[in-house]
């Protein structure tokens, strides 16, 4: 029992003696980020913000400091407002890029569902809606001329009859895949 005291407190009294530098020699290096300077290590400044977390930034005295300069400082889908030199939330500009799975963006910058037929489960084409509308493998593909016709993560495909021949094309992805 008294052994355990005994090395209780040691640990204490090398842990706990509040020294506020670690010491460092040719042969004992400094933890990451920071540097060896006259036998104590020194937190290292930064040069530019790219070696500052997100959100953050490198300051005019070399310091990481909470905000942002650029847009690169900024989590992706949010923008640097350069006033208040933090990050925002971004507004959609391209389907593709900008939403998620099954949303447009609309004019005024948000992302929103693209709810109707898509994968909806069908038997026939009549399931679809109309409109040029199909039903492939069990769900609904939605008319399309080009790939900017569909939600994120859909593609405008070309559905062939039994000769190849393309009769039409529409919207559609691995719908079972996410039990839509």
């Amino acid at each position: 029992m008294m052994t355990r005291w005994l090395a209780s407190a040691m640990f204490i009294s090398l842990v706990g003696c509040g020294t506020s530098a670690y010491e460092c020699t040719e042969s004992k290096a400094c933890p990451l980020g920071s540097d060896c300077v006259e036998g104590s290590c020194v937190a290292q400044g930064c040069a530019t913000s790219e070696q500052c977390g997100i959100e953050q930034y490198c300051d005019a005295n070399n310091k990481c400091a909470s905000g942002c300069l650029l847009d690169t400082d900024c989590k992706y889908g949010e923008y640097c407002d350069t006033e208040a030199a933090q990050c925002a939330a971004a507004e959609c500009s391209d389907t593709r890029e900008d939403c998620a799975f099954n949303e447009f963006c609309n004019p005024t910058g948000e992302c929103y569902d693209a709810g109707g037929y898509y994968c909806r489960d069908c038997e026939t084409a009549s399931d679809c809606g109309g409109n040029g509308n199909t039903c492939y493998a069990g769900y609904c593909s939605v008319t399309c001329e080009s790939d900017e016709d569909c939600p994120q993560g859909y593609d405008c495909v070309g559905f062939s009859d039994i000769s190849g021949n393309i009769v039409a094309y529409g919207c559609f992805t691995s719908c079972w895949l996410y039990g839509l």
